[in-house]
């Protein structure tokens, strides 16, 4: 199985790999089996799912591990915190690593130059470049001077990305890592150097160079097993070919990456899920050992009282007796745990299978929880308050809604404004207790999440200063939102004839509205319960 294994990862064939790990874990002894999930660790690492490395890697800390086996999975928990910008973390997987490795100088030759490869990822990505550079090449020499070819091609990688400066060189280190993994019929790895040298061209405005290489890395990706790498293959050529003016070719091959992104989320998905049922499993196993050797050590203990026993026979029998109902304790304690267990077990696969959903429901939840808080506050403030809270969330949850039912699912997706608004009118409407009629005079326009947002809570705010304040019986609240050149520009007003805000600079509303109109980067006017607010449409 260890060259089955090897001869995936070499490949990276990281999908069939973990799936093989996670078939025939349970057939090995349990040193062998800690083998297996170190090595589990770096897949899972490789797939993206660093939370579930990351569990893994915590339970594995707490077993007696081997100094290379400690080695291996403080480095890699390494990169798990450089990921995840940790860097207090990641230095502290470092040192740790560093310790072993003078501690038991035996580990170097195969182990060392990995180390020097992630200490140097360490200071570039928290901007200590210089230092980097040098422990790169310092991971050079030491990978020349022990042959260690596997990882030469990951050293050249980290010397290109330090020449920031040079690109000559950057460049000059990229192709010899590509030329290395040739050798090493590193076929992932050549995708991605293809891919990074593309970019390297692109970024230059090369566009010809940056074809030809990307041409090389769609040539070679139909042998390639990492999803999304090939999805940032087709991803770059879409931008290379929009800049040459060829629109249609570069939404073919953006549908191309669209779909392999797609279908990699759903992968990721998959295997969180199984990973959750496996995650399971292994806390349950943990604590049926630290159990097993609870027991063992009980049952020590009581030799060595039997010992002793047969000096003093009453004695004896009274301790036997004692134990053996301490003995039906446990058992009966056990029976009550693996019951526990397994009704966990159910609970946590409905839990999984309802997973997508409670993204859904979550927002609903909260206003839910607000209503009932605000059913048993006394005091009309509290109310009061908690019904503002209730209309601030639920102007977030409306842009939640618009949002996730966006047909890209992405960053760039855009909300329409007069629809987002006439929602935040009618969810007071249907819920003030005041009659309230309202124009809403927008354009066409539509807004990121990210402008969308913002407005909603500052139209939220007036809204309900104007239901709170206006006196008149029938409330008229007056909306225009209008395209002004590349601004947009908003004026709100009631029919009420005074204004809260006024004398309250430290009221939570004005707060909310001059920090969002802060977050548009815009600027306003207000005049009694007028409001002028003009910010950029970008």
């Amino acid at each position: 199985m260890e060259r089955n294994l090897d001869h995936k990862i070499r490949n990276s064939e990281y999908k069939s790999a973990l799936e093989l790990i996670n078939q025939n874990r349970e057939k090995y002894k349990d040193s062998d089996k800690v083998n297996l999930d170190v090595l589990k660790v770096k897949i899972l690492i490789e797939l993206g799912l660093y939370d579930e490395s990351f569990k893994l890697s915590q339970n594995l800390i707490d077993f007696k591990l081997t100094p290379e086996q400690q080695l291996k999975i403080r480095i890699e928990r390494e990169l798990i915190f450089e990921i995840n910008g940790d860097e207090k973390s990641s230095k502290k997987e470092i040192d740790e690593a560093e310790k072993l490795l003078i501690k038991h100088p035996e580990l170097k030759p195969k182990n060392y130059t990995h180390f020097l490869i992630r200490k140097s990822s360490y200071y570039r990505v928290n901007n200590h470049r210089e230092i980097a550079f040098k422990i790169a090449n310092e991971a050079k020499k030491y990978a020349v001077a022990v042959n260690d070819e596997t990882r030469l091609p990951e050293v050249e990688l980290i010397l290109g990305f330090g020449n920031r400066e040079n690109p000559e060189k950057k460049l000059s280190h990229f192709q010899r890592a590509l030329y290395l993994n040739k050798r090493l019929r590193h076929n992932e790895a050549i995708n991605a150097l293809y891919n990074n040298i593309s970019f390297f061209y692109f970024s230059k405005h090369n566009y010809k160079m940056a074809n030809i290489y990307s041409d090389s890395a769609i040539a070679n990706s139909s042998r390639s097993n990492v999803l999304n790498y090939k999805a940032d293959i087709f991803q770059l050529k879409s931008e290379i070919l929009e800049k040459e003016k060829k629109p249609d070719s570069a939404l073919y091959y953006y549908r191309l990456a669209s779909e392999l992104y797609n279908e990699y989320n759903a992968d990721q998905r998959d295997m969180k899920v199984k990973e959750l049922a496996i995650q399971y499993n292994f806390e349950k196993e943990k604590s049926e050992k630290e159990l097993l050797e609870k027991n063992i050590e009980g049952t020590r203990k009581l030799n060595i009282t039997l010992i002793i026993s047969i000096v003093i026979l009453a004695f004896f029998l009274w301790l036997i007796l004692k134990n053996k109902r301490k003995i039906e304790i446990q058992k009966q304690k056990i029976s009550e745990n693996n019951q526990a267990l397994k009704s966990s077990l159910k609970e946590k696969q409905f839990l999984v299978q309802e997973l997508n959903h409670r993204v859904k429901n979550n927002l609903a939840v909260i206003l839910s929880l607000i209503d009932f808080q605000k059913s048993q506050a006394g005091n009309l403030n509290y109310q009061n308050r908690f019904e503002d809270l209730h209309q601030r969330i639920k102007t977030i949850m409306i842009a939640h809604e618009l949002y996730s039912y966006s047909v890209n699912h992405n960053d760039n997706a855009l909300i329409e404004a007069k629809g987002y608004t006439d929602k935040i009118f009618e969810t007071h409407q249907n819920s003030s207790g005041r009659e309230i009629e309202y124009q809403n005079d927008v354009d066409d326009i539509f807004l990121k999440v990210d402008k969308a947002l913002p407005l909603g809570l500052i139209l939220n705010e007036l809204i309900t200063n104007s239901i709170k304040h206006a006196k008149t019986e029938l409330l008229l609240l007056d909306l225009k939102l209008n395209l002004i050149d590349d601004k947009i520009g908003l004026s709100y007003s009631d029919n009420g004839t005074d204004f809260e805000f006024k004398n309250k600079k430290d009221s939570l509303g004005i707060l909310i509205i001059e920090g969002m109109v802060k977050q548009l980067k815009g600027s306003f006017t207000r005049k009694n319960a007028n409001y002028k607010i003009t910010f950029p449409n970008d």
